[in-house]
């Protein structure tokens, strides 16, 4: 993941892959034979771009110099994508959008990558009088933790993020940010003020050089017998839950990030 624009100076808290820019609308990707990407969205009443080279410093305000190369093409099972774009060379290309912050703004995420894309797994387990979240994050068979850089140098820790649904009203509740563990596994005890009927793990990619992994998503029913689902798991590449994250509102003001409170177990 990758942050930009606005966001490019600030690192930013628990991120990986790039943020471009927060509640956009139209959000569009061209890339050229280089590998040079094009990124394009609404906001305010503007078309703004930034450009986002194979390798160093991105450029607001950018354009590719020659023909989009690109093809559409669905990898299926990537969360909250909202265009998908495949190079000559078998690269991908994606922009996808979802809330980082409880209540903060949708950000517009850009991701670049060969293969399998990131994937996270989430289980609910009984303990005690409540029930603990187990999980594991993974790019292309190697852990997804530790830390991760922005195109700047800026150093700064991965997290996945946990929220409940049916937990206090029927919308998703954020319960905290864990820092997975050197293999990609992690795990919160859940309060048992805080007990739901399902829950969510999200993860953004790491940012591995020219690679910048795409964000992953899976959910999880109770393991109290609560929810009023069917009791499936689903596990990234997995299912987008609808009421999850809202589509964007134009003209909303972009708001600086803010650091985010995470507890561990």
């Amino acid at each position: 993941m990758m942050l930009a624009a606005g966001l490019l100076s600030s690192a930013g808290p628990a991120r990986a892959s790039i943020s471009i820019a927060e509640n956009v609308a139209r959000p569009a990707l061209r890339v050229d034979a280089r590998g040079n990407a094009e990124v394009s969205w609404s906001s305010g009443g503007t078309r703004r771009t930034l450009l986002i080279p194979a390798t160093g410093l991105y450029l607001p305000g950018g354009h590719i110099s020659t023909k989009d190369v690109s093809r559409r093409t669905p990898v299926p099972g990537l969360p909250f994508s909202r265009v998908i774009r495949r190079g000559p060379d078998g690269r991908l290309y994606a922009l996808q959008t979802w809330r980082v912050e409880p209540s903060g703004p949708v950000e517009l995420h850009f991701s670049r990558w060969k293969g399998a894309p990131t994937t996270v797994e989430l289980t609910a387990e009984p303990a005690s009088s409540s029930e603990r979240l187990v999980g594991r994050a993974r790019f292309q068979g190697k852990p997804v933790a530790g830390y991760s850089r922005t195109n700047s140098g800026i150093r700064y820790r991965i997290f996945a993020f946990l929220d409940c649904s049916a937990c206090k009203g029927p919308t998703w509740r954020r319960l905290g940010g864990v820092a997975p563990r050197a293999d990609g596994t992690f795990r919160l005890l859940v309060k048992s003020k805080d007990i739901g009927r399902r829950y969510r793990v999200t993860i953004a990619g790491p940012n591995l050089g020219s690679t910048l992994a795409p964000d992953a998503s899976s959910t999880t029913n109770s393991s109290l017998g609560t929810s009023s689902g069917d009791g499936q798991k689903s596990v990234m590449p997995g299912t987008r839950a609808p009421e999850a994250f809202p589509p964007p509102r134009c003209g909303e003001r972009s708001r600086t990030l803010r650091a985010i409170t995470h507890r561990k177990q």
